[in-house]
């Protein structure tokens, strides 16, 4: 059983990491398998957010579809794991690639300097999660020594 409740990728995506799929038609959304997972891991200790090769996770040079640059796409797993990545590609690699199509406890975009969380967005059309599961990636990110007194929150959803 999942440590968070999780909701589910809408409907409307259905079929998109098909080949020939109706939903993107020209182009399909890869979905990471779980051995293509691990390197898009972030872990939280001590308050600082770290990419999976032990550097500092920093946003500056990604891009997402919604906000630009300098934000990058994020999941959280039903079991508190979050991955992100900092190239959001239209048709190609969404939220769900990361939530390899599964339901998510949290999806969003992450924004860091120097492993500091600056910001959390609720922005991901293919969850348009509830404002409760960004508040649970706020909890996990909290348990991990996250200061989030500055953090901006941008809620859509």
């Amino acid at each position: 059983m999942p440590a968070y409740a999780v909701t589910p990728r809408l409907a409307q995506f259905e079929g998109e990491h098909l080949p020939g799929n109706s939903v993107w038609r020209t182009s399909h959304v890869h979905y990471l398998s779980d051995s293509e997972l691990p390197p898009y891991r972030i872990d939280v200790r001590d308050g600082l957010l770290y990419r999976a090769d032990g550097s500092l996770f920093d946003t500056s040079d990604s891009h997402t579809h919604w906000s630009g640059r300098g934000r990058a796409i994020f999941v959280m797993h039903g079991d508190g794991a979050i991955y992100s990545a900092k190239e959001h590609l239209v048709g190609r690699f969404h939220h769900s690639s990361l939530g390899q199509g599964k339901p998510v406890a949290g999806a969003g975009e992450l924004e860091a300097r120097d492993g500091v969380l600056t910001a959390i967005t609720d922005h991901s059309s293919h969850y348009c999660p509830p404002r409760r599961y960004t508040e649970q990636v706020l909890s996990e990110l909290a348990r991990g020594g996250v200061d989030l007194s500055r953090v901006v929150r941008e809620f859509r959803y």
